[in-house]
């Protein structure tokens, strides 16, 4: 069995067919953070760096990285919402 580890998507060759496994509870696990870390919006990105910055989230099945790096390509610099925020992150973080 072969494994290949791409982005937030794993494929395991077993017996000439592919399976492919992909990574969804990084979303989950930003909200857990947040929750952790009162996290409440409106918020400007600077508050919630400072409030949850440092926090390690686990984006893919091996690999967890801060909120701060998370968050690194996002533009804009307030928050009105959770679905603005998250709209801005799956942007910065999507990549085709």
């Amino acid at each position: 069995m072969d494994i290949d580890y791409g982005s937030n998507i794993t494929t395991a060759y077993i017996g000439g067919y592919s399976m492919r496994k992909f990574y969804l509870a990084a979303g989950h696990n930003v909200i857990r953070t947040f929750s952790k870390a009162d996290v409440s919006f409106p918020i400007t990105k600077k508050e919630l760096l400072d409030k949850a910055g440092k926090s390690l989230i686990q984006v893919d099945f091996d690999k967890s990285i801060t909120l701060e790096e998370y968050c690194k390509d996002i533009k804009i610099d307030k928050f009105d919402n959770k679905c603005q925020f998250f709209n801005a992150l799956i942007g910065a973080n999507f990549k085709l």
